[in-house]
């Protein structure tokens, strides 16, 4: 067995590296645990496109204020022009002057830019590729079991998923995971071509696999991007990406035929996000709050958050409630 860390911080998402970037500058004994070979969690940009989370808003103040203090920057959401509207019969309007995200903005090089800021000063207090097997609270700590070793630990911290932390031994209601059951397509191209003809980048269609669309284009427009909402379950069936493309051409037009690069991920399948459940995805958008809490685990994922639980500013939420927990457990 380890020697015994002060705070042990299952999930290297966005709620856990803000929690631990903050207590090592506290200068606590800090260790993060992440199942994956990335950090990030649910935050996953390629080549600066987001295949999770992409846009925060502008009363997300814990958002804002954290960007300049890791020297990164945002910009709007490409909202000049209209929007097309397809229906299941296939018509197709283009004279809608609409932006569905008008007033979002996103983050200059994907937000994975934000999660990497602050694993970079978390520094060697993380550890990836440790998948957690069980959590035993004692008189003295918490026992945490990986496939090669068990550490103790004096506080636990869940930054993950409810429905993941059940997987622990942990008794937490069922929480549906926000997002889990989603996925997401990006196809990119030499330039943002749909802006030349008046477009905005945004669809509504109600035929093919793609439910709804975006420009995904980089801040200074240097190549385009498109990114798309896919249909619960789609990715599974075999023709979905020649399918989607398709609807691309159907409502852009013959140039979106041929992408540079198409991505794809499918959070539904992914075990280190979703479980089986997760694969029906809630009617609305759930009633998160704070999750109740041990002598020494503490719930610190966006779905435990205090406000704008399931949204990025929702994870900041829950890890500076956490802090202020353990503040007072450890002082």
């Amino acid at each position: 067995m380890n020697a015994t860390v002060e705070v042990c911080i299952i999930g290297a998402g966005l709620s856990g590296l803000a929690l631990a970037s903050a207590l090592r500058a506290q200068g606590r004994n800090v260790t993060v645990l992440e199942t994956r070979d990335r950090t990030g969690g649910r935050v996953l940009s390629h080549n600066g496109h987001d295949l999770g989370p992409a846009w925060i808003w502008p009363h997300n103040r814990r958002m804002l204020a954290l960007l300049p203090r890791l020297g990164l920057r945002c910009f709007p959401q490409h909202a000049a022009g209209r929007l097309v509207f397809e229906d299941a019969a296939g018509t197709i309007r283009r004279d809608l002057e609409f932006a569905t995200m008008g007033g979002a903005l996103r983050v200059a090089g994907g937000l994975a830019s934000v999660t990497d800021a602050l694993a970079a000063e978390v520094g060697d207090g993380l550890r990836l590729g440790q998948h957690v097997l069980r959590l035993t609270e004692d008189a003295e700590g918490v026992l945490v079991a990986t496939k090669s070793e068990t550490m103790r630990a004096e506080h636990v911290v869940l930054a993950l998923p409810p429905r993941l932390a059940a997987g622990l031994g942990v008794a937490v209601p069922d929480v549906p995971t926000w997002m889990a059951g989603q996925a997401k397509l990006v196809a990119s191209y030499p330039t943002p071509f749909w802006r030349d003809e008046g477009l905005n980048g945004d669809a509504i269609s109600h035929r093919g696999p793609l439910a709804e669309i975006h420009d995904a284009s980089p801040s200074g427009a240097e190549t385009g991007a498109l990114f798309g909402f896919i249909l619960p379950g789609a990715t599974r069936a075999p023709e979905f990406r020649d399918a989607a493309i398709a609807q691309l051409v159907r409502l852009f037009g013959p140039r979106a035929a041929k992408p540079d690069e198409v991505l794809i991920k499918d959070w539904s399948t992914d075990p280190a996000t979703a479980v089986t459940a997760d694969r029906t995805p809630p009617s609305g958008h759930p009633n998160y709050r704070p999750l109740q809490q041990t002598s020494r685990l503490i719930f610190a994922g966006t779905e435990a958050a205090p406000e704008d639980g399931g949204f990025l500013e929702g994870a900041l939420a829950a890890a500076e409630a956490a802090l202020t927990s353990l503040r007072a457990r450890l002082d």
